[in-house]
């Protein structure tokens, strides 16, 4: 009787810390992203995939100003004052030098960052801290910043930026399909390594109107999963919710 209990006791917190680690994952690592704003339609914009569960948590947006994502260790308070920030009108610079402040986080050094922000296009930037686990990579372009860590090289980061940049370009697609179409460019280039062929477990994008609150995008689709890739799966949501809208 006392073993089967002890069974059931130690399943029970078996269960208890599983649950705990997926309701509140304040660490994502393994995590590729892409923040964006678009100067044509006002739009601002953030796609992200991780191997860990609930990415979309790394997401701050601040419609009509920009957008930024805070990921590898998390922090939330950073993510919370960048968005504070950004509605206020601070550039991306101005936004990374008061989050990696050691006042601010003695830990920064373990954090990642990307911003993009309306007025500041030329200056979208990024931030890894130097103990942010390899591989890691970030690079920029005109309103945009993508980022990553634990990848299984930087071609993920990369390819996704170039796949964002020559769609947007091209005009061939919207602001919302570029997002989405860069996210499956990183995917194919490798994803984030841990997962191997799955590249990720969850997968978000997240699309703000000017006029959006910034609690209620008019686009935020996120999708977690144990075992299919969460980016394809992301993609049949999306096409699905784009039919709804014509």
């Amino acid at each position: 009787m006392n073993f089967n209990r002890t069974k059931i006791l130690n399943f029970l917190l078996f269960c208890l810390i599983f649950s705990f680690v997926l309701w509140f994952p304040n660490a994502t690592h393994a995590t590729w992203s892409i923040t964006a704003v678009n100067p044509k339609t006002g739009e601002v914009g953030i796609a992200g995939a991780s191997c860990t569960y609930s990415v979309w948590g790394i997401a701050g947006v601040a419609p009509g100003k920009g957008v930024i994502v805070a990921q590898a260790k998390s922090n939330m308070d950073a993510k919370r004052l960048g968005v504070k920030m950004l509605m206020g009108g601070a550039s991306p610079k101005e936004v990374l030098k008061a989050i990696t402040d050691p006042k601010f986080d003695p830990k920064f050094s373990v954090q990642q960052y990307g911003v993009a922000a309306f007025g500041f296009e030329n200056e979208s930037r990024s931030y890894t801290g130097a103990d942010v686990s390899d591989a890691k990579a970030e690079a920029q372009g005109y309103g945009v910043s993508v980022q990553g860590n634990i990848l299984p090289n930087t071609k993920v980061v990369i390819e996704t930026l170039k796949a964002f940049e020559s769609n947007l370009k091209n005009g061939q697609m919207s602001f919302a399909d570029s997002l989405i179409s860069a996210l499956e460019a990183g995917a194919a280039a490798g994803g984030d390594r841990r997962c191997g062929k799955q590249k990720a477990r969850s997968a978000f994008i997240i699309v703000a109107n000017p006029c959006d609150d910034k609690s209620s995008p008019y686009l935020n689709l996120k999708i977690k999963t144990y075992f299919a890739n969460p980016i394809n799966l992301l993609r049949q949501m999306y096409d699905k919710w784009k039919k709804g809208r014509q």
